[in-house]
């Protein structure tokens, strides 16, 4: 059997998919070069008419879909989100099509691909772009709910597929996974105000004795005091539990 849909994983979880509002093919232009420019300047940079020129529209085909100019920044960073969200929603597919399937090793396997990728400098890059427009929208947004359905959608998944794990015996069932799972996406983004390379990944699943186990840990051996403020001095070392 192939992957199947992220919402069929999410359904394991009793989360349903929320769908974003509809948008015409000038108003996507619009959102689609919203988010290049998003990643070429500051918010407070960003002008109407550069916009429309840039998605090849006029300015008041801008205003017939969006209400202002951070309306757009909204839509934008929904877009951001769930763009950065895909290789998760990939891996936890794999992890969700494995428990169907009675794979144990498939299992293991996407497991640990979503923890490489939580903690991988393209994550942490993702991070530190999202978190300002993350903030900006729930100042200028905060009726909308679309970005805490997606906080919801993605820690019911995952705590979905590790609890049905757990009931096939391939995670420790002692494991609190609700609680990894919240602590693992709270330290994750927590890197866009608290990152530093030595404090390496926080959270793993260790399969080294055959059944997973959730843990929480850091790269950090030597005193805390002496740790190294050059960015690329990162301990390879392995990481000891917490």
């Amino acid at each position: 059997m192939g992957r199947p849909a992220v919402s069929s994983v999410l359904a394991m979880s009793g989360i349903s998919v929320s769908t974003d509002r509809s948008l015409t093919g000038g108003a996507t232009r619009v959102v689609d070069e919203m988010v290049v420019m998003l990643g070429e300047m500051e918010i407070h940079d960003i002008r109407v008419g550069e916009l429309a020129r840039r998605a090849g529209v006029a300015i008041p085909t801008i205003y017939y879909s969006f209400r202002s100019l951070n309306d757009i920044i909204a839509e934008a960073t929904v877009d951001l989100l769930h763009r950065f969200l895909v290789p998760y929603s990939e891996a936890l597919s794999d992890m969700g099509s494995a428990v169907q399937n009675d794979d144990a090793a498939k299992f293991q396997g996407a497991a640990l691909e979503f923890i490489a990728r939580s903690w991988s400098s393209e994550a942490n890059d993702g991070i530190h772009r999202l978190a300002p427009l993350i903030a900006y929208f729930r100042q200028i947004a905060p009726e909308d709910v679309r970005l805490r359905t997606v906080q919801a959608r993605e820690v019911a998944g995952l705590i979905s597929v590790l609890m049905s794990a757990q009931g096939k015996g391939w995670i420790d069932c002692a494991d609190d996974a609700t609680a990894f799972v919240i602590v693992h996406w709270t330290c994750v983004l927590g890197q866009a105000v608290f990152y530093h390379p030595s404090f390496g990944a926080l959270t793993t699943i260790d399969f080294s004795t055959g059944v997973g186990h959730l843990k929480y840990q850091t790269a950090l051996r030597s005193d805390i005091s002496q740790m190294s403020v050059t960015r690329n001095d990162t301990d390879e070392r392995g990481a000891s539990n917490i």
